[in-house]
């Protein structure tokens, strides 16, 4: 029987590893973390550029006395729920690409609102540039037109023997080829049109 602590020891150490997510997740989660620190950051930009306009205009900065915190923007469930959609389909290679769209499209600072939208789009765009799956009638619409390029050569004719000509005319040919042998491999063989077989 074990002991109680080599019994907690074991337990312990198994539930110890946190579990592994799915690859989908973590893009799911990433692009989702994205959208939303950049929306904290276009809020406090947005807030910093206001208070700033207003001690230029009243010259006095109250804004320490504020108490309540700002309100700020939230994704819509819908929205939020069709954007996890939409970046469920991502495969993991393709989250750096949709990310990169994203700050790419938002260097000019947008509304906050707008921001979602400029997502889904990026995402739309990645989808847009994968390859086009082929279907079966294409694959066989290419395969069948590579096929039809091949030139393919007739099988060569083979004829049976029927008179005894055809066989001393045959062991002539043969005594020709060793006569042949005896000559120089750099200059071909002349024969006339008569010996060719037909």
């Amino acid at each position: 029987m074990l002991p109680f602590k080599s019994f907690w020891r074991a337990w312990s150490s198994e539930n110890t590893r946190p579990p592994e997510k799915d690859e989908r997740m973590v893009v799911i989660d990433s692009i989702l973390l994205e959208l939303e620190f950049h929306i904290r950051e276009l809020e406090k930009v947005a807030r910093e550029e206001e208070q700033e306009k207003r001690r230029k205009e009243t010259g006095v900065d109250y804004s320490w006395l504020i108490s309540v915190p700002p309100k700020t923007f939230e994704i819509p469930q819908l929205e939020r729920l069709e954007i996890e959609e939409m970046c469920y389909k991502i495969h993991s290679h393709e989250c750096g690409k949709v990310i990169s769209l994203f700050r790419d499209a938002i260097l000019n600072e947008p509304e906050v609102q707008e921001l979602p939208k400029i997502l889904k789009a990026c995402i739309r765009q990645v989808f847009e540039s994968r390859p086009k799956e082929e279907s079966l009638r294409d694959w066989v619409v290419r395969r069948t037109s590579s096929l039809s390029s091949l030139r393919l050569r007739p099988p060569s004719r083979v004829s049976p023997c029927t008179a005894d000509s055809d066989i001393e005319s045959q062991s002539g040919d043969a005594q020709i080829q060793n006569t042949n042998h005896e000559r120089s491999l750099s200059f071909p063989s002349l024969y006339s049109v008569n010996s060719l077989p037909i």
